[in-house]
């Protein structure tokens, strides 16, 4: 084989491994384009020999020399364009792994936004009921608080009622008792003697002289009229001390009833009001069942009290109700010596008006439970209401009621607080 032969054959193998490995890139890529980009350079280049080399064998052998050297160094090229292509299919693939992993990412997620969204829609209805639930819970408590309001006036007009009642029949009873007295003593007074005498008097006036010293019943005229005097002025002592008596338990009971009319007006209305002119009032209700039972009073008040602002019904029906309890304490105590305190003190811009008795005291365990609705430790009087309404009355202008004690037999102390300048 010549030099001219064995150069044109190795020059036509390489071009034909650059058609081959082209059409294989080509196919193996996807890139048709590139592998009829070859096939047409080759063939360029072939036709361009087949001109140039005519009749030239110096020129043949430097045409296969270059298409050679080309053919090798395109082979070169698409060895690198492989690599370059291979790189770009892994990139490509791992992008559309990627991309897969990613829509399922996104669809899981979608998944679960929906479904949370669906929960959420459902949480949202729920907590729509129940809000309107809770609306409706809310009416009723006001409609309740409202009805128990008019439920608490009620029973505060009906304790204060029967307060008045009690202490009106008491002073009654005294009274009664003064006019028994009264009327025994007008009957013993035997007024048809002093009528004896004046006719007497009258059948002697003209020898009256005569009669006194000499008529045996004239000599004891004198001394008759002597006692009969002594005998009246006593009886005008009494009588009078009687009547004046009479006249007092009159004025304790336009007082009681006074005191009642005051505070059985319409409430609601907010007045500057004088604590102890309003302990007074109550102290002027409760003193005579007090007194009735033995139980002392004590007044303990800080000076210069300010006056407050106030529902001054509501404010006497909670310490009304307080000062039963107390004097009930101390009549179930059962031992002489009951007491009751009441206290008015300033501090800490609010007025603090305190009952305290030495009655029968509270339990511990019962005093968490003292304001609670229907709890009472009365067997047969008790309805468990009042505390309960003098604490809602207590917050409903602003304050608190607290209780205090020591244990059983160590009496009681309970607190009213109320704000001295009007809340807002």
């Amino acid at each position: 084989m010549s030099y001219f032969t064995a150069t044109a054959l190795a020059s036509g193998l390489l071009q034909c491994a650059v058609l081959g490995y082209g059409f294989w890139l080509a196919r193996r890529f996807g890139v048709a384009l590139v592998g009829w980009a070859l096939v047409f350079i080759v063939s360029s280049l072939a036709l361009l020999r087949v001109f140039l080399v005519q009749g030239s064998f110096g020129l043949g052998v430097k045409m296969d020399i270059i298409f050679g050297v080309i053919s090798a160094i395109m082979i070169a090229a698409m060895v690198q364009t492989q690599v370059l292509l291979r790189d770009r299919q892994r990139t490509e693939k791992a992008r559309q792994a990627a991309r897969s992993e990613l829509e399922g990412r996104v669809q899981n997620q979608t998944a679960e936004l929906t479904k949370l969204n669906e929960e959420l829609r459902q949480t949202t209805e729920r907590l729509r009921a129940e809000v309107a639930d809770r609306v409706l819970m809310q009416q009723q408590s006001e409609k309740n608080h409202k009805e128990m309001m008019i439920v608490s006036r009620q029973a505060g007009m009906t304790d204060v009622a029967t307060s008045v009642l009690h202490n009106v029949g008491n002073v009654l009873n005294s009274v009664n008792i003064s006019a028994s007295i009264v009327a025994t003593h007008l009957e013993e007074l035997k007024i048809d003697r002093v009528y004896q005498i004046s006719k007497l008097l009258d059948q002697h006036a003209g020898d009256l002289g005569n009669f006194l010293t000499q008529d045996p019943k004239g000599k004891l005229l004198p001394g008759f009229l002597k006692q009969l005097g002594e005998k009246l002025s006593k009886e005008q002592s009494l009588m009078l001390r009687e009547i004046g008596f009479v006249r007092t338990k009159i004025e304790h009971i336009k007082v009681i009833v006074a005191t009642q009319q005051n505070y059985g007006k319409v409430s609601g209305v907010t007045e500057s009001v004088r604590v102890t002119d309003l302990v007074e009032d109550l102290l002027s209700i409760h003193l005579p069942e007090l007194q009735e039972h033995g139980i002392k009073v004590e007044r303990e008040y800080q000076p210069d009290l300010p006056e407050i602002p106030m529902d001054k019904h509501k404010v006497l029906q909670i310490l009304l109700n307080l000062t039963a309890n107390a004097k009930h304490s101390c009549v179930e105590a059962g031992k002489e010596g009951g007491r009751v305190t009441v206290r008015v003190t300033n501090g800490d811009d609010r007025v603090r008006i305190a009952i305290c008795d030495n009655g029968i005291g509270i339990p511990p365990e019962n005093l968490k439970k003292v304001f609670n609705h229907g709890f009472t430790t009365r067997k047969n009087s008790g309805h468990g209401f009042g505390l309960h309404s003098g604490s809602l009355i207590a917050k409903e202008l602003g304050g608190c009621l607290s209780a205090q004690s020591n244990g059983p037999g160590q009496g009681a102390v309970f607190t009213l607080e109320l704000p001295v300048k009007p809340r807002r």
